[in-house]
């Protein structure tokens, strides 16, 4: 499916850019000047917030796209279907890997306004009859937004693309249509919201997601059979927050194995902290995707005292980091 949804929209925009060519699209003001490319512009930080590395990256993050997209290196540069204005694809994917890497690391309000606005450019230019750069901002935001396979993975960055494609008026029906289905999963326990309740059984018996109290609940959906998550456990039960954090009383942590209770299920419980609550999904409904949609194994999400997700389907390394913020409010257990 995945294949075909790329190819449709190769051929459509192909289409699309050759027609904007063939017109010479704002022929009337391009300047024909000699204009350096393949090189995607750096962001240049005013001297007087340079040595502050919080507000560097929040400047860098606002205007991240600025030059690259300024009406002066525009009207520079001569129609070329072989790049993405001016710089190849494979420095345009750079450039977008660095962009995520940059916004994943300042405010979530920052960087969701930042791929917002760049978003609503590139809708239109693609109205105005410049659809390629929406074409590849698409195919490199499910790259390192959602798949599965990507360090980011950060639904909460993707869905303004997401929200672009549905609102656009040159993406055909039935493209949009294959992207319906991206939405329903990114929409699925989104941050800020109340964390859909689901039971668990452990030793002590079978209970509700929503009855564990804790200030914070941080829960490891893994299979027992997983490499990935035997990794993510090992460095888990050595992370100085997370032992902190549960030693303090502050966090719970539920492991639950939503593939049911197994013979190796039990194996495995002797590898797990004894003060984490070892659990499976007695009844099946976490592999189902109806209320929760795992993409990855291991699969973490961080829950306020209110079940309201923190974050979610989060990377081992971006959970660290966003307790070590949260932990900053407490006093260390030495």
């Amino acid at each position: 499916m995945k294949r075909l949804v790329i190819l449709a929209l190769a051929l459509f925009f192909v289409t699309v850019e050759g027609l904007f060519v063939l017109s010479g699209c704002n022929s009337g003001n391009r300047k024909d000047l000699p204009y350096q490319t393949n090189i995607f512009p750096q962001v240049k930080v005013p001297l007087s917030i340079s040595s502050d590395k919080r507000m560097t990256a929040e400047y860098t993050a606002r205007h991240y796209w600025d030059e690259f997209l300024s009406e002066d290196r525009l009207l520079r540069l001569k129609p070329d279907t072989s790049t993405i204005l001016g710089i190849s694809p494979q420095i345009f994917e750079e450039s977008f890997s660095g962009y995520v890497s940059l916004i994943e690391n300042v405010d979530d309000t920052i960087a969701k306004n930042s791929m917002t606005r760049l978003v609503d450019r590139a809708v239109k230019m693609a109205e105005d009859g410049y659809p390629m750069f929406f074409s590849h901002i698409m195919q490199n935001g499910e790259k390192y937004l959602f798949d599965a396979h990507s360090p980011v993975l950060d639904d909460e960055l993707y869905l303004p693309i997401l929200d672009g494609i549905e609102r656009s008026k040159v993406i055909p029906e039935n493209v949009k249509q294959s992207f319906r289905y991206q939405q329903d999963i990114c929409g699925k326990n989104r941050v800020g919201t109340t964390a859909a309740d689901f039971r668990y059984t452990s030793q002590r018996g079978t209970s509700n997601m929503h009855s564990i109290k804790a200030e914070y609940l941080l829960i490891f959906f893994n299979d027992p059979d997983c490499p990935n998550c035997r990794q993510a456990l090992e460095v888990m039960k050595k992370s100085d927050v997370i032992l902190n954090m549960v030693g303090m009383g502050v966090m719970k942590v539920l492991a639950v194995s939503p593939g049911g209770k197994s013979e190796l299920w039990s194996e495995r419980r002797a590898d797990f902290p004894m003060d984490w609550i070892y659990a499976y999904d007695p009844v099946g409904e976490l592999n189902q995707g109806t209320i929760y949609t795992l993409r990855t194994s291991p699969s973490i999400y961080l829950l306020d005292e209110n079940k309201n997700v923190i974050i979610k389907d989060a990377s081992l390394p971006h959970c660290l980091r966003v307790l070590t913020s949260i932990s900053e409010h407490y006093v260390t257990i030495k």
